[in-house]
């Protein structure tokens, strides 16, 4: 008696299983394949990396800590991270809700040695670490599609040391983070649809929910995967059960975490989707020098910037989106409709968000960087799928990528809203330490301003909790003084006891810290606005920087001082402190005035 093995509902399974390695499931890749190229092994991928993250700490270290090209959005991350360990007390809560959690959280393992966080070493040395794990995971995605080690060596050197990702290699962003969970996401999907193993799939959706920690934009992103994944599937008659367990496995993760970070922000901040309604703010960074980039834009404008994005930072996407849709209706490849639609979906991400918000300044060049990743990979699946062209197509990749180089440098040097790019090129083309000197995008290099203050506070102040600050815009002064348990800030104490104690200063804290620049959005700053001119009673200036003002709180209420004064059993004892408004003259330049 014989049984009739009917064949997968995907279609016949392919002549050559060998060639296609372990299937458990649909057949999703049905083009004829080749014999597959090795994957590198552990110790290659090793010295790979190793090799990588010390090029890029040793850059990052030069351009960062001895020229000074120190982005502020990096210190913020860096000081929360510092203050998660080394307040008074530790608190978790440091991390924030505002902005993505991930940023801060990698911050972690490189925040706990106190040296390597107060001399801000730790910045370039987590964007090294994250940088150089990228381009090991690229070096697999290449492997993956079958381009062998003397193919993939100049692809992957052009990627690493374009000048733009050489920058975020080093300066302790975030984007570098982001872009290392999006190379593992697309690395996996890629590994998923070569060879349908559930693992990779599950890969993904993991690399997609940390994805969403790091930037809420990829939310986005994970809606469209998992509609595209249950219609490659049914579009390849794959069974119902397959269908829902595939987008289960794949999404499962993503909503897990979705659904902590809402509760999380329910018990605490008492506001369930703060997070995605406040990701904007109309005030100027501490280090801005006064650029306004909000307006009307029209459709035009952001298209003209999305171009000039574009060739700056992605030229490579002009050739692989099409070859990429090409590749889907001649192949009915759906790998090959993923990427272009990732691609095409970050640019609109972009210009949507800019257009919601009317802010032109929103089109950084930073926020180009996974269209970037995107396109590199895309590249590689366009060499994966046209077996007869490959040598062209690798050929045109390594073309296109060349050209990124000098457009890249370029773009950096010329486009208006950015985050110290052109003050890196700067450093990189004079070798010139770029403290104090202006970068497009309305920044001002250096942190003297913050040592400075930082300085004067190590040697005048002893008591904790003595200093009244917003850490959300003193944060630099905090991470460089190493000493957080000084400064009763919104961390300490919360929002409502922090702004009791800001409307209610008198007795409780010995000064108040505030940044010099009204459109910062500090909270100490629009309290007291006045104060920079010493014009608030039982507010005396001690020390002041080009960024910042330290301020010693009077010990009683002044308003109270000035009724009492009015009796004549007072009026004598009244008559000096009434004399407060006044502030002590200061030296402009340095905080090193002696109260």
């Amino acid at each position: 008696m014989s049984t009739v093995l009917n064949p997968p509902p995907g279609g016949t399974p392919p002549s050559n299983p060998a060639a296609h390695g372990h299937r458990s499931g649909t057949v999703l890749d049905d083009a004829p394949r080749g014999p597959q190229v090795a994957m590198p092994g552990a110790l290659v991928s090793f010295g790979l990396f190793l090799a990588l993250a010390v090029v890029y700490f040793l850059i990052g270290y030069k351009i960062t800590i001895d020229q000074h090209v120190i982005v502020f959005d990096a210190l913020d991350r860096l000081t929360r991270a510092y203050l998660v360990w080394h307040n008074d007390p530790p608190k978790l809560a440091a991390i924030g809700f505002v902005f993505a959690p991930l940023t801060t959280f990698a911050m972690l393992p490189f925040a706990l040695v106190k040296p390597l966080a107060t001399s801000l070493i730790a910045l370039p040395l987590m964007s090294a670490v994250f940088a150089a794990g990228t381009i090991v995971i690229l070096d697999r995605t290449l492997a993956r599609c079958d381009m062998n080690a003397i193919l993939r060596l100049p692809l992957l050197a052009l990627f690493a040391f374009n000048p733009f990702w050489v920058f975020y290699a080093g300066n302790g962003m975030s984007e570098v983070i982001y872009a290392f969970f999006l190379a593992f996401s697309l690395y996996c999907f890629v590994s998923w649809y070569a060879t349908t193993e559930p693992r990779f799939l599950i890969g993904a959706g993991f690399g997609i929910a940390v994805l969403v920690l790091t930037r809420y934009a990829f939310i986005v992103w994970a809606v469209l995967l998992a509609v595209l994944i249950a219609v490659a599937l049914v579009r390849r008659r794959a069974s119902k059960i397959e269908v829902e367990g595939s987008v289960i496995a794949f999404a499962a993760p993503v909503v897990y975490v979705l659904a902590l970070w809402i509760l999380f922000n329910t018990l605490i901040v008492g506001d369930p989707f703060g997070w995605i309604t406040n990701t904007t703010t109309s005030t100027q960074a501490v280090n801005a020098t006064g650029i306004d980039t909000s307006g009307d834009l029209t459709f035009n404008e952001i298209a003209r910037r999305l171009l000039e994005l574009n060739v700056t930072v992605f030229p490579l996407a002009f050739v692989v989106v099409p070859a990429l849709v090409l590749t889907f209706v001649a192949q009915r490849n759906d790998m090959a409709l993923w990427l272009a639609s990732f691609v095409v979906l970050g640019i609109v991400i972009m210009g949507g968000n800019a257009y919601i918000n009317d802010q032109e300044g929103l089109l950084t060049l930073r926020d180009s960087m996974p269209m970037y990743v995107a396109a590199f990979v895309g590249a590689a699946w366009v060499f994966r799928s046209f077996e007869t062209a490959r040598v062209g197509v690798w050929a045109a990749t390594v073309a296109l990528l060349v050209i990124n180089l000098f457009t890249a440098w370029s773009g950096m040097q010329s486009y208006p809203f950015q985050s110290l790019e052109q003050a890196f090129v700067r450093a990189v083309k004079t070798g010139d330490d770029q403290t104090g000197v202006a970068s497009r995008g309305g920044f001002r290099g250096g942190v003297l301003s913050e040592a400075q203050m930082a300085g004067y506070i190590n040697r005048n102040v002893t008591r904790n909790n003595a200093i009244l600050t917003d850490n959300a815009k003193t944060f630099g002064v905090i991470i460089l003084s190493g000493r957080p348990q000084l400064f009763f800030d919104r961390i300490d104490k919360g929002d409502t006891r922090f702004r009791q104690v800001l409307d209610n200063p008198w007795g409780t804290v010995d000064y108040v810290l505030l940044t010099i620049n009204p459109s910062s959005g500090d909270l100490v700053q629009q309290k007291y606005p006045r104060a920079n001119d010493g014009l608030v009673r039982g507010l005396t200036a001690v020390a002041r920087t080009e960024r910042y003002l330290l301020l010693r709180v009077a010990r009683t209420n002044p308003a109270r001082r000035r009724t009492a004064a009015r009796t004549p059993a007072t009026a004598g004892a009244a008559a000096a402190p009434s004399a407060t408004p006044a502030a002590t003259p200061t030296p402009t330049p340095t905080p090193t005035a002696t109260p």
